[in-house]
């Protein structure tokens, strides 16, 4: 994949199957995965770490669990040091769902049920098998909440073709689960033991990503006194029991439709603002610019005005010299002003010139991590060091591009910042040579990989010309924030 989101190796036993469906799912919402995704990714993760430990002559004691993206498709990958286990791909075709129940054998055939599309590789320090993933759902996510089991049951009925759902007896655990998780809609009742659905509405909305989510309450009592009370607590819609199926859908259409007119209103408002008061350097109409920083040429080229997408250049305390290229994962005005909350905080950080690329993306992992920030940040960070030595530093970003005597992508990378309170970097460091040039981009730029054909192109262009190469390839097919910059060596 050309660009991972989320890596993490984990000691591969039995006893640890359990550990790693728990990380997976704990990572579930800061990924934005489906409920639906993440139960099927932490069952085919059980199910083939479980078929390494009983199938490999020598069983792996390490596997790396990897999700990310590629050709604008999410995949998942898990890499083993076990020995090859050659007869993988054939016994993962042939694997079939038995007709009755069986207590045993059915772990290739959930696999391959799951996730049916799947290639596996045995290469010299590891194996390998990629799995690509089916298209999150773009149905609605509604919260039910009720303390009824049949009046549970009986929505769930009406509504689990036309939206996902996540459904909650008490709205203590419907509270905490919000706590971490998005939906688009909650639907509760109004009396309720512990947690009445006024009060429950009440500390939703202390929720920062939760505070304009609409409610719709469902209750049997009708009394002036409560529809006095529900109607000033300013909920979206209210229902009366017992609840008509074609009435419930008409009015969960009409609430959301017109929440989503109401954020196209904030993000209209949002957009005037931002023309007048974005920084410098998170925007910048289409242009190209350069600068030379000793025996280095750095060009930047980077498009729209507004854009989630930012960069910074900072000299170093040593003389060295950073550069940060960023992006705010997701579409929209919201993304782009996050872009500019996310480039403020770096220059925060960055009033420490002493430290070091790799402090400064600890600290920020760290602040991530411990704001349990919603917001999906890849950040390529490129240290240029003495003489010709440069080290890259990437989480989450698409994969650079080396241009040498062949031209090829960096495979070192780890997933996006936040996800866990400790980094397992695996940085790229590289001795540039005259000729040579490096080439960070946002995935608005290129989603996938390269052909061979290309990178051959490349390797035999002039210095000069790869970075208008890569910047021109389409230029009239991108609609996202897209940002190329280019590290040139010269002798």
């Amino acid at each position: 994949m050309n660009q991972v989101l989320f890596q993490r190796q984990f000691a591969l036993s039995y006893e640890n199957l359990a550990h790693i469906r728990r990380v997976l799912d704990d990572r579930a919402s800061a990924l934005q995965l489906s409920p639906d995704l993440i139960q099927s990714i932490k069952l085919v993760c059980s199910e083939y770490c479980a078929n390494l430990l009983d199938h490999q002559k020598m069983p792996a004691t390490r596997c790396s669990i990897c999700y990310g993206k590629f050709a604008g498709q999410y995949r998942l990958a898990i890499t083993d040091n076990g020995s090859p286990w050659p007869a993988q791909t054939q016994c993962l075709s042939d694997a079939v769902l038995p007709d009755y129940p069986s207590e045993s054998g059915m772990g290739l055939a959930i696999i391959k049920a799951t996730f049916p599309d799947f290639s596996y590789q045995i290469l010299p320090d590891h194996n390998k098998i990629e799995f690509s993933l089916p298209l999150q759902s773009a149905r609605k996510h509604l919260v039910i909440v009720d303390d009824s089991r049949s009046q549970l049951a009986m929505l769930t009925s009406y509504l689990e073709q036309n939206y996902q759902l996540s459904i909650f007896s008490q709205a203590d655990d419907a509270l905490k689960w919000l706590q971490t998780n998005h939906c688009d809609l909650v639907l509760t009742d109004l009396w309720m033991p512990n947690l009445n659905g006024l009060e429950f509405r009440r500390q939703v909305g202390h929720l920062r990503h939760h505070r304009l989510l609409p409610f719709v309450f469902l209750s049997g009592d009708t009394a002036s006194d409560t529809m006095s009370a529900v109607t000033q607590s300013g909920i979206d819609d209210f229902l009366a029991k017992p609840i008509n199926k074609q009435h419930l859908l008409q009015v969960l259409d009409r609430v959301l439709k017109r929440h989503h007119h109401l954020l196209d209103a904030f993000e209209d408002n949002l957009l005037q603002r931002l023309e007048h008061t974005t920084p410098q350097g998170a925007t910048g109409d289409q242009t190209t610019t350069s600068i030379t920083v000793g025996k280095f040429n750095i060009q930047l080229s980077r498009e729209p005005k507004i854009s989630g997408d930012f960069f910074i250049h900072q000299t170093m305390a040593d003389g060295s010299e950073m550069m940060i290229l960023g992006d705010l994962m997701g579409h929209g005005i919201a993304a782009k002003a996050n872009g500019g909350t996310c480039y403020g905080l770096i220059q925060g950080l960055l009033l420490n010139p002493a430290q070091t690329p790799a402090q400064l993306c600890e600290r920020l992992n760290l602040y991530l991590y411990q704001a349990q920030s919603n917001s999906l940040v890849c950040l390529l960070v490129i240290h240029l060091g003495t003489e010709n030595r440069v080290t890259l530093y990437n989480a989450g970003m698409p994969k650079p591009i080396l241009c040498d005597a062949s031209c090829h992508h960096l495979n070192e990378t780890v997933g996006l910042l936040g996800l866990f309170d400790t980094l397992q970097w695996e940085a790229c460091q590289l001795t540039m040579q005259p000729g040579t040039s490096l080439h960070g981009y946002s995935d608005g730029l290129l989603e996938s990989v390269l052909p061979e054909q290309e990178r051959k192109k490349m390797a035999r262009m002039p210095i000069d010309e790869r970075h208008h190469y890569l910047w021109q390839r389409n230029p009239d097919s991108h609609d996202d924030d897209r940002t190329l910059v280019s590290v040139s060596y010269r002798s």
